[in-house]
């Protein structure tokens, strides 16, 4: 009896051990975006529109040989290279913008499977602990007789 006593009290132990606490949840809370802060992301974010509209805005490889053709200095030849290495990264930048807003919504569906995880495992422990608290008391009238 003391040992299957033990083995309960090992497990419970355990449990207590490996699982998430409340202020687990919080901390995972306060680090996580809300729903409001992807909406909030999502309203800065720019469209295909926008993008479609930058493009068209853009210099082509062509607009640029034209401008290198009708340049008077040296001095300003050797600017382009700096012109074009920036709209090559704002472009990579434009370019990575659904691949951000499809980790958010990612990350969103992950912290609404944590947090519903989380629900199931707070009520498995209230029941283990419940038990816990059954078998203690018949463990105790047990001892008593």
């Amino acid at each position: 009896m003391d040992e299957m006593l033990k083995r309960i009290f090992d497990e419970l132990a355990s449990l207590r051990k490996h699982m998430a606490t409340k202020d687990d949840i919080a901390s995972i809370e306060q680090r996580m975006a809300t729903k409001d802060d992807i909406a909030s992301i999502e309203q800065r974010m720019a469209t295909k529109d926008d993008i479609a509209s930058i493009e068209q805005r853009m210099a082509t490889k062509d607009d640029i040989a034209s401008i290198e053709q009708r340049m008077a200095t040296k001095d300003d030849i050797a600017d382009l290279p700096l012109i074009k290495q920036a709209v090559f990264e704002i472009l990579e930048a434009v370019n990575e913008i659904p691949t951000i807003k499809q980790n958010l919504a990612d990350m969103s569906e992950k912290l609404e499977d944590v947090i519903a995880t989380q629900a199931r495992h707070e009520l498995a422990i209230q029941s283990l602990a419940v038990r816990s608290l059954v078998h203690e008391n018949e463990i105790r009238a047990l001892k008593a007789k």
